[in-house]
């Protein structure tokens, strides 16, 4: 068994007679097969750390989760069990009921800085041509978010949602007319609000639920160091 998937030939077909076209079909068969049972692992792992670093403002449960996520509490069990081994989340009891666990990113792991980048980078891969098209930006902000219903789809969206973050007012002008010459190639408006860091964090913290969505749902096509840097302060991180 490798992986949880059984090879129907022993171990001495795998290293003595492993000659023919036929086997060595089948091996690259459940290799193929493999990879894609890792690759969905992985992709569940990062949805869910995803979510709880962007959905601050929310207590999570497996049950919350699965609803977010559209997967069963069993399936959100295996995968917080694995994270939590790799110690990427930190599962506790909580309140009178020691059944009801939450789990919570474990920010104490040197590593989960680099995991979390890694997941908004490959969240960003599935929008290329936003980052191709928004290129020109990336250089005046902290980081950069596409929202709303053009992620689901370009034909219905009425325009395209997107929140700049510059690291300073001095910003703004540089940034505007990088948008100003963005729009001049796009058929629908692009309809941006942009903030200094201060800004957009205090409007999470009233909250502007318009803009907790955004955070939740959206994409951070450029900044996602910086991203991750003020989302942790929104979860209380001082580091």
């Amino acid at each position: 068994m490798v992986f949880g998937i059984d090879l129907p030939f022993g171990k001495s077909c795998l290293f003595g007679k492993f000659k023919t076209e036929k086997y060595i079909n089948i091996l690259i068969s459940y290799m193929e097969t493999i990879i894609s049972k890792m690759e969905t692992i992985m992709s569940h792992q990062m949805r869910i750390v995803l979510l709880l670093l962007k959905d601050f403002s929310t207590m999570h449960t497996i049950t919350s989760i699965g609803k977010e996520l559209g997967m069963t509490r069993s399936g959100i069990w295996k995968v917080l069990k694995r994270l939590e081994q790799e110690k990427y989340v930190i599962m506790k009891p909580t309140g009178k009921e020691t059944s009801l666990i939450v789990p919570k990113l474990n920010f104490k792991n040197d590593l989960l800085d680099k995991y979390l980048d890694l997941a908004l980078s490959r969240e960003a891969m599935d929008y290329q041509r936003w980052t191709f098209n928004f290129i020109e930006v990336k250089e005046h902000v902290s980081f950069f978010i596409l929202y709303g219903s053009v992620l689901s789809s370009y034909a219905k969206a009425k325009d395209i949602d997107v929140i700049g973050i510059i690291p300073d007012r001095k910003s703004f002008k540089k940034l505007h007319e990088s948008l100003d010459k963005i729009q001049k190639s796009e058929s629908k408006r692009i309809h941006s609000i942009n903030f200094t860091e201060s800004e957009f964090r205090e409007e999470l913290l009233k909250p502007n639920k318009a803009f907790v969505e955004a955070v939740k749902k959206g994409v951070v096509l450029f900044g996602q160091e910086e991203f991750i840097k003020f989302m942790k302060k929104l979860h209380g991180v001082s580091k």
